[in-house]
């Protein structure tokens, strides 16, 4: 495995590596990142940004992408026509939620060995491209959002996969590997920009056949990161797909987005022996993750959701974090892929991980097109004492500002 950097790194593909193509082998076990606890040294959070590509054609429900943030087009398949892989948000007006903190600048290099680095005012966001450009790290002053792999040697960080789930579950639940945990070709430009790209890959069934890229950048005014996720149909045929990610963060904390019309608390059938306890208050629904009873299996939660966001309030004794990660475009009722919703909560047992989970909507990516969904990670600390209760209005109010609402 061979890694050079400049302002271009790219990661060599060791040919032992080529029998990714069976996504149902079990996947290797994960190197721990430094530390552990809620105040490890790697980990993550997030927030909202811009979305559709400049330009695109439209997909299936969706419509042309007439600016790069995403006023235009709304949950459609985009084409990206002048640069794929520049972030949709660097053309254009950011959200609200403004830090304060416009003279905040990255700490160079971004390349830190097997690490690539946004380093910026209070927040350290890392991404590791030999371990399927999985973001490791997001930390506020050097407190951790994201678990690492000695809460799960498998199931840590932040990471996409695409659903439907279907078309690449087996008889285990293993993501593709080449998809989430094998190296990305990587790249940092001089400007900052954190580009992934891995190889193609085909699912199990309808032979769906993609490549993922991840853009990664600061939004030093916003004192946030700016996520592109982009799935770009490399084969003859048109088919739909979702983007799905994927955020582990630590038990105990206090979950909540906009309440939808519909939703799922018991997953028994697929395996989810818990029912989730989730509760309604504000027009908001929340998750309490201290309900969970350990030794009565892993809980499992869908909702539609048009709010646009995730909001999770992670304890700490300096003041609790407020980590929001928002996505563009809003994924509309029912739109969603089959068998899945707008925002899934996931906690094992014995919990040690909950995940939090958004999905794009389910829709149509000709040949040659590229579907982006972007999501703007934030993270906040919150003043001690702040209410961490069912409803807080406090906790609102903190969102709706973070968000410019």
């Amino acid at each position: 495995m061979c890694r050079t950097v400049a302002t271009i790194r790219q990661t060599s593909w060791a040919a032992g590596l080529l029998l990714v193509i069976s996504p149902l082998g079990a996947l290797p076990g994960c190197g721990s990142n430094a530390g552990s606890g809620p105040n490890k040294a790697d980990g993550a959070a997030g927030g909202s940004g811009g979305a559709q590509g400049s330009g695109g054609a439209s997909g299936s429900g969706g419509t042309t992408g007439a600016d790069t943030n995403g006023t235009g087009g709304a949950g459609g398949s985009s084409t990206d026509v002048s640069n794929p892989d520049r972030p949709a948000s660097l053309d254009g007006a950011t959200d609200g939620g403004d830090a304060g903190s416009d003279a905040a600048t990255l700490t160079l290099p971004i390349a830190r060995g097997d690490l690539d680095v946004l380093e910026f005012g209070s927040l350290t966001f890392k991404v590791k491209p030999t371990l399927g450009a999985r973001i490791t790290s997001f930390q506020l002053g050097g407190d951790e959002l994201l678990t690492d792999a000695t809460e799960n040697a498998q199931y840590f960080g932040s990471t996409l996969w695409t659903s439907p789930a279907d078309d690449w579950v087996g008889m285990m639940f293993a993501p593709p590997p080449i998809v989430d945990n094998l190296p990305y070709t990587t790249t940092v430009g001089a400007d900052g920009v954190i580009t992934s790209t891995n190889t193609a890959y085909t699912t199990l069934k309808n032979n769906k056949k993609f490549t993922i890229t991840k853009v990664f950048h600061a939004d030093l005014a916003k004192q946030s990161v700016v996520i592109d996720y982009k799935i770009t149909n490399v084969g003859t045929t048109p088919y739909q797909l979702s983007h799905w990610e994927v955020t582990r963060v630590f038990p105990g904390g206090l979950t909540f987005f906009t309440t939808g019309t519909k939703s799922q608390v018991d997953f028994s059938n697929a395996g989810e022996p818990q029912v989730m306890q989730l509760k309604q208050a504000q027009g908001y629904t929340w998750y309490d993750n201290t309900t969970h009873m350990a030794g009565k299996g892993s809980s499992k939660s869908g909702s539609e959701s048009t709010g646009g966001f995730i909001a999770h309030v992670a304890p700490h004794p300096g003041g609790d974090l407020l980590f929001v990660k928002a996505f563009k475009p809003i994924v509309p009722p029912a739109t969603a892929p089959t068998g899945h919703y707008d925002i899934e909560l996931f906690c094992n047992d014995p919990p040690t991980y909950i995940e939090l989970e958004d999905h794009s909507s389910y829709d149509v990516i000709m040949p040659g097109a590229t579907y982006t969904a972007t999501v703007r990670w934030y993270l906040r600390r919150l003043p001690v004492g702040t209410d961490r209760s069912v409803g807080s209005p406090a906790l609102i109010a903190a969102v709706k500002s973070l968000l410019g609402q």
